[in-house]
């Protein structure tokens, strides 16, 4: 894949060094591993990335083949959206993201490595989910691509939103659960702890029946089971959820999904993925009529 980058008249005030990085925000080991393998081209030649360019100049930039230590293995996907850059799809509940212990083959990265190998492109997944949740997941198809958007994860800079149904009808019909999360002792679970790292979620009462609540939630930090274990520690599980909630009474999925994702790609002028996943229909099964928001 190639990379094209026309130096414009904004640019002239900056090295060629600069504009790698404020422009295509490459890292300054990025740009020495281009430079080494002789993956980076300027038109017309220049002696220094430190000299400054003219208006017009042309940077070329072959991206890396990244190589992918996932095991590709076919099996269906839904694809929400696709692009030269990212893939975005939906999740079935009870599929694990990535692979791990006793999952080395059966996850939703193993199905879209072997669908982009057929492609002559590797997975690069963005963000993960709990084998029990449905929804969105982001790939992106090259390592550099992937670089770019885990810095807005990380920076908070990309809105998530998740659909839940929780037992129990909320007082509050809006409110933000400050709560810290570490790591429970067995080592698997998560825990309100005052020695845990801050995690913020935003909550919204979106519709409600009998002794349910429908919630419409923002992860503001990006804990693992941060969803799960806040809205349990405030007497309000999740349907479903019977490691931090009701025991088992039936069979019901966890009734959490990675609903939509919204973020800007730097990259192509600022360019804004916003993509969103339907709710599966067990939603809808379980609240006996079609929900709407």
């Amino acid at each position: 894949m190639k990379l094209i980058y026309v130096v414009k008249k904004e640019d002239l005030n900056m090295t060629y060094k600069q504009i790698l990085q404020k422009r295509l925000f490459f890292s300054s080991t990025l740009m020495s591993r281009l430079k080494a393998l002789g993956q980076i081209r300027f038109i017309p030649p220049i002696y220094s990335v430190h000299q400054y360019p003219q208006e017009n100049a042309v940077i070329e930039v072959d991206l890396i083949f990244s190589k992918s230590n996932i095991v590709p293995v076919e099996g269906s996907i839904d694809i929400l959206y696709e692009d030269n850059f990212f893939l975005f799809v939906n999740k079935p509940s009870g599929l694990p993201s990535h692979p791990s212990k006793g999952h080395y083959f059966d996850t939703i990265a193993n199905y879209v490595e072997y669908y982009l190998n057929s492609k002559n492109l590797t997975s690069h997944i963005i963000n993960r989910l709990d084998k029990d949740t449905s929804g969105i997941v982001v790939f992106a198809k090259n390592s550099y691509f992937h670089s770019i958007v885990s810095y807005e994860f990380e920076k908070r800079r990309v809105d998530k939103t998740y659909i839940a149904i929780v037992h129990g009808i909320l007082t509050k019909k809006s409110g933000l659960i400050e709560k810290p999360i570490k790591r429970s002792d067995d080592g698997i679970k998560r825990e309100i702890h005052q020695d845990g790292s801050f995690a913020s979620t935003y909550y919204e009462v979106i519709d409600s029946f009998e002794n349910f609540s429908v919630l419409k939630l923002k992860p503001i930090t990006g804990r693992t089971h941060q969803l799960r274990v806040h809205l349990s520690s405030i007497g309000h599980p999740i349907v479903g959820d019977y490691i931090y909630g009701e025991e088992k009474t039936q069979n019901t999925p966890l009734l959490l999904h990675a609903y939509s994702i919204s973020f800007n790609f730097k990259l192509i002028n600022n360019k804004v993925y916003d993509i969103t996943s339907p709710l599966p229909h067990y939603f809808h099964e379980f609240a006996g009529r079609h929900l709407e928001f």
